[in-house]
């Protein structure tokens, strides 16, 4: 967007629109610290593990303060009034319109894009259940591509699912029943019982 007001002579707009993207990145950049922050508490120090978001999953209820900024953040960069990046944009597609509107056709594709990505994030990151107890991540991954597909998570196996009629232990094949009264949840720990050995799985907290 920088780049086509200037190329337009819009170069108001495109100072305008440098500064309140980066702040709307800024708020972005603050959050996946938070989140890499917050997961280093499960997964230990390791970029490989606390940055994959195939591993994420419903952090909204255990990081609520981040998931506010986040949403915000990505609100704002995606042009949501009314946030900040929202008149910025507003104002380079309107110069767009008035300079050519084969460049106005291609900003509009591009914001359609910055809120496809930007909102697949959110919701790899922050909705549906937290995916670290569920896969071998310590494990070799045949497939380059395992963590994360271009629209969303892979499914998890069937054999890998945690509360169901039979409970898979965490790094075995082996299984063992648990029944009603074995599945307990406290925070911030969840203890499974009836395993051979007690299995206490530890979630993100805020940083």
């Amino acid at each position: 967007y920088m780049m086509l007001a200037l190329g337009m002579g819009s170069y108001r707009s495109a100072l305008f629109h440098l500064i309140t993207h980066a702040y709307s990145k800024a708020l972005l950049f603050l959050g996946s610290g938070s989140i890499i922050h917050s997961m280093e508490t499960v997964v230990g120090y390791s970029p490989a593990k606390s940055q994959n978001m195939g591993l994420m999953g419903g952090l909204r209820k255990h990081i609520p303060i981040t998931k506010i900024t986040f949403l915000l953040g990505t609100l704002s960069l995606c042009g949501i009034p009314p946030l900040a990046c929202f008149w910025s944009k507003d104002e380079i597609l309107n110069d767009s319109w008035l300079y050519s509107p084969v460049f106005a056709i291609i900003a509009w594709a591009t914001a359609g894009l910055t809120a496809f990505y930007m909102f697949r994030i959110y919701l790899l990151t922050f909705e549906g259940h937290l995916n670290v107890h569920f896969q071998n991540y310590g494990g070799k991954q045949q497939n380059p591509f395992y963590s994360i597909s271009l629209w969303g998570k892979k499914g998890v196996k069937k054999n890998s699912c945690l509360l169901t009629n039979e409970s898979t232990y965490f790094f075995s094949k082996t299984k063992y029943p648990i029944d009603e009264n074995g599945r307990k949840m406290t925070r911030p720990f969840m203890t499974i019982a009836h395993f051979e050995h007690k299995v206490i799985y530890s979630y993100p907290h805020e940083s």
